[in-house]
């Protein structure tokens, strides 16, 4: 209490709740001075390096605290931004000054309060050393075939990342691990877009992957170009030295030959291929050259200095009114969460600090964002896309619903709305697309390589390695097809996807044909779907459908049948239940299978004439089996299925199995569960200080308080504490202070 009132202003009550409830927090004004030791004490013996590393690793944990200065601070940049932008009594820009001190000086108590920690930790630190130093002689983990496989990830994204960040050194031990990427960071992707207009500030979300990495492996900074599966080798390369020693913007990664280009050769054992995707411009002319992308840091850097430049430009006295309106017009393609948060980012600027520092200007700015769909976030809880299109035309966002891009040029954004084929171009002075993603260029080469491999090895991998997706096709275990136990597949590069049917369908109909004529009836039809179902689930909802219009013979009592009909029903009720409940925390790819209701499952029969009465035969039953397994469903191209598949990989590494040979990929595949996603929610920010959670069993959750936990989470959820700090510190700035607009 005392330091917080030396700062000469009364404090909020909000910073002394704070800083009182903050157990690390100082309670009198200074602590007690320490006597000197004795003149005859013996000096202090140097501490061995067991118990330095543990003084150190114990001043790390007591660092923690400082995350509490984070959340303060992101407390207090929230009511700060709400004090500053009401903007209609002085009182509030004295509340927001008053709140400033106030979190100031409980970010300065708490990060004091770790440094007395981290120094009173410094004298328990010989007791933690012992327990160091018997973990150090335990002895290093060996892999079970005696020898150190040559694993090679490429990416460092959330997949790659977490994979790292999963294996503990002494596991990391028993491989030869080199990550190799031409980014040398890990990027925390769901805050990029805060990132537009300088809410978040760029080195506050990256972490630089040496890092991670360090004490488990190698990273080379570099590009892969090709990956040989036959002789198990990737060709990486990377630009020499610029011909201009102060040229720092040089091209790293050129494509073909190019003079003094350095290419190397990796051969590994195992591969976690981990590239990503690329950004779908879905062959629409003009994107690549009019477009900004937003997938990279990049990316937003130059979208923010392209809003910058634009509103320089337009406030000149020789800009025109026709150029100022265009060049004030800013584009979004795309309604997913992407496109939604950049909106919502420009959104929260142009209503906030634009109005101050280009007053003669914020009237004439308009935001258009414009989605193929009629709906906003249409993954997400219908009552989302409500609430994002009603935060939207509050802030003055003009979204276009229903509308499709042909083209951009350097001029106009044309487009054609759905309903009628009308075209309607629209004059803009900056583009963003985020429209969705694509199979990277990688992936389709890996593919080639990987039929090329399995020609004359096993037709049923040429089949599902050309089945269209948008990854390479994976396994649950998330081993890729056709790779023999050598790949493994995580993250937007990777479609994890259950058995077809198709390639079994010989199999499946002669099992089904127990008399050879070549014709299943309708109740053997019925029978197989039923039998089969547990292997391939998305036979299910078919032999649901054939259990209520296809009676099977039997010499049962009649009267049985209704009773037996009635348990049925309340059996599939308890189970759809239960399997509603399972997928919240266990949801395999195949329980991922589309449910279409009976009376289109009943159309489907129709349309192939699968309902005949005298049965149907070979070519039929294909037809229907590629129609069904047109409803098998993907993982969602998120980071929370990528960080999930990451970890489930480093828990299979961690066994010491898996050499990159089949036989010790099956053996590892029959003691370890195949991959299962647990869905924690959607989220979004929607701007203007809310937000939306789609949360499982909870349901939509938007508004003004779904904001605040939403910066809460996305602030918990980095993967460091310098990272934590930096999140919450940006957004107390934010709110304080407001954005920074130079033009760097």
């Amino acid at each position: 209490r005392a330091q917080i009132c030396t700062a000469g202003h009364p404090p909020s009550r909000l910073a002394m709740v704070l800083a009182f409830a903050t157990p690390s927090a100082p309670r009198l004004a200074a602590a007690p001075t320490r006597s000197a030791p004795p003149a005859s004490a013996p000096a202090p013996q140097s501490r061995s390096p067991a118990a330095s590393s543990a003084s150190a690793q114990t001043t790390r944990r007591s660092s923690a605290a400082s995350g509490v200065a984070a959340g303060t601070a992101t407390v207090l940049g929230v009511l700060g931004a709400r004090a500053r932008r009401t903007g209609t009594a002085r009182y509030s820009g004295r509340r927001a000054k008053k709140v400033a001190r106030a979190s100031v000086v409980a970010a300065v108590a708490a990060a004091a309060s770790a440094a007395k920690n981290a120094a009173i930790g410094i004298s328990i630190a010989g007791q933690i050393a012992g327990i160091k130093e018997a973990e150090d002689e335990k002895p290093p983990l060996v892999h079970k075939s005696g020898k150190k496989p040559k694993v090679v990830v490429l990416g460092t994204g959330w997949g790659a990342a977490t994979f790292i960040n999963g294996l503990s050194k002494r596991e990391a031990e028993m491989y030869d691990i080199t990550v190799v990427s031409p980014r040398n960071f890990f990027l925390y992707t769901p805050l990029l877009p805060a990132c537009t207009m300088g809410s978040i500030e760029e080195r506050s979300i990256v972490t630089p992957i040496r890092r991670l990495l360090a004490g488990k492996g190698d990273y080379l900074e570099a590009k892969c170009e090709e990956i040989d599966t036959v002789r198990k080798v990737v060709r990486c390369c990377r630009a020499g030295a610029p011909g201009n020693p102060s040229d720092v913007s040089y091209d790293r990664f050129p494509k073909g030959d190019v003079e003094g280009k350095m290419t190397f050769m990796l051969d590994y054992d195992i591969l976690i291929y981990s590239v990503g995707a690329q950004t779908n411009d879905f062959g629409t002319p003009g994107v690549k050259e009019n477009a900004f992308f937003f997938k990279e840091m990049p990316d937003a850097r130059k979208v923010r200095d392209k809003v910058v430049d634009l509103l320089e430009r337009a406030s000149l006295p020789t800009t025109s009114p026709e150029d100022r309106d265009k060049w004030l017009t800013f584009v979004i393609v795309g309604g997913g969460p992407t496109g939604v948060e950049v909106a919502a980012d420009l959104a929260d600027f142009i209503d906030g600090e634009a109005g101050n520092l280009y007053p003669k200007l914020v009237d004439h700015v308009t935001i258009k964002l414009i989605n193929t769909g009629d709906n906003l976030l249409s993954t997400y809880d219908i009552g989302i896309s409500n609430e994002s299109m009603e935060v939207f035309r509050k802030k003055g966002v003009d979204v276009m619903p229903g509308y499709r891009v042909v083209e951009v040029t350097p001029d106009e954004v044309n487009m054609v709305r759905n309903s009628d084929g009308e075209a309607v171009s629209l004059k803009y002075g900056c583009t963003v697309w985020a429209a969705g993603i694509k199979e990277h260029s990688l992936t389709t080469k890996l593919k080639e390589s990987l039929i090329e491999r399995n020609q004359t090895i096993s037709e049923l991998n040429v089949t599902s390695l050309k089945a269209p997706a948008k990854g390479i096709i994976t396994d649950e275990w998330l081993h890729v097809r056709g790779s023999a136990g050598s790949i493994f597949a995580i993250g937007d590069a990777a479609t994890v996807r259950h058995d077809r049917t198709l390639p079994f369908a010989k199999q499946l109909f002669d099992a089904a044909d127990a008399d050879g004529t070549g014709v299943l009836s309708m109740a053997r039809l019925r029978q197989l779907f039923e039998g089969a179902a547990d292997a391939f689930p998305q036979l299910e909802e078919y032999a649901e459908y054939l259990s209520t219009v296809v009676e099977l013979e039997s010499d049962d009592d009649p009267r049985i049948k209704p009773i037996a009909n009635l348990f049925g029903a309340c059996l599939k009720r308890e189970r759809d239940a239960f399997r509603k409940a399972w997928a919240l925390t266990n949801e395999r790819v195949g329980d991922r299978t589309a449910r279409k209701g009976f009376d289109a499952i009943a159309e489907d029969f129709q349309k192939l004439e699968a309902d005949r009465e005298d049965g149907i035969g070979f070519e039929t039953f294909k037809k229907l089996l590629e129609q069904i397994d047109g409803n098998l469903r993907p993982f969602p191209p998120t980071a929370q299925v990528a960080a999930q598949q990451g970890k489930y990989l480093a828990k299979i590494l961690a066994k010491g199995v898996v050499t990159g040979d089949e036989a010790s990929f099956k053996e590892q595949s029959q003691s370890v569960g195949a991959f299962t996603y647990f869905h924690k929610g959607a989220l979004a920010y929607l701007g203007g200080g809310s937000a939306a959670f789609d949360l499982p069993v909870v349901g939509p959750v938007t508004g003004p308080a779904a904001g605040v936990a939403w910066k809460f989470y996305e602030a918990s959820a980095q993967l460091s504490w310098k990272n934590r700090a930096l999140v919450g510190l940006d957004w107390l700035r934010e709110g304080l202070w407001g954005r920074d607009t130079s033009h760097l």
